[in-house]
């Protein structure tokens, strides 16, 4: 005997819902209809910019806990940020070669932009502090107490974040700050306060950036030397131009 009851079509995972409220907060935020989302086990990421742009973010649980939600916003809202306040043209101009002083450089222009987020909105805030927090936890930060064992970029990106936003490291980190700011704070106390000035304007930031970098030893340059020649070359196009 046969039925005309249609088949149950699959019934939604619990934290799809959730997953396509995320993509569309990060679109909005990044400014960029286009973007595609994407979820999985691997690192978080964004690749492209403008509408080519693809993110990675992590496969929330299906039993999602409100600190669970948050890290996964917090991944979503430091990607977006990155794509909306962030111009790689101008990136590639200014950082440095060397590999520390880059890694530096990278972990601070990431501070910068979420601050930025941070500053604008308290949900932003705290949805990167879970992230940060959950980052520092699986990679055993609070386990560290010797400054040799300590990520420079990690401690002055969160000094960095700190002057911008008022907000302390998490205290799973607050360690390796701890262990980094005498040094930082004697030879680029200057330099850090300087940073909350330049915010909002990625090469102004970068050049105190790399003050701070020659203020630590950490210089490089010949990342100088080729960012004045390009500007040098970009004012002579120019007058040639007009």
């Amino acid at each position: 005997m046969s039925s005309n009851r249609k088949p149950a079509s699959p019934r939604e995972a619990p934290q799809e819902p959730f997953k396509r409220a995320v993509a569309a907060c990060m679109r909005a935020m990044a400014q960029t209809p286009g973007l595609e989302v994407t979820y999985s086990a691997d690192r978080p990421a964004v690749i492209g910019t403008g509408e080519g742009a693809k993110a990675r973010l992590p496969e929330p649980p299906r039993k999602l806990t409100p600190r669970e939600a948050a890290i996964v916003r917090g991944h979503s809202d430091s990607l977006a940020l990155r794509l909306a306040c962030h111009d790689e043209k101008v990136h590639r101009r200014i950082v440095p070669q060397g590999a520390a002083a880059r890694n530096v450089f990278e972990a601070v222009e990431q501070a910068r932009v979420e601050a930025i987020g941070a500053r604008r909105m308290e949900g932003v805030a705290a949805n990167l502090g879970a992230m940060l927090e959950d980052r520092y936890s699986r990679g055993n930060y609070a386990e560290i107490d010797n400054r040799a064992d300590a990520p420079l970029e990690d401690a002055l990106a969160l000094m960095v974040r700190e002057r911008l936003t008022g907000a302390p490291a998490p205290k799973n980190a607050q360690g390796v700050v701890d262990l980094w700011r005498p040094f930082v704070e004697e030879r680029a106390g200057a330099e850090l306060d300087r940073l909350s000035g330049s915010i909002e304007d990625q090469r102004a930031f970068g050049k105190v950036v790399h003050s701070l970098l020659s203020a630590l030893d950490m210089a490089d340059d010949a990342s100088s030397d080729t960012e004045e020649s390009e500007e040098d070359s970009t004012d002579d196009s120019d007058n040639n131009e007009n």
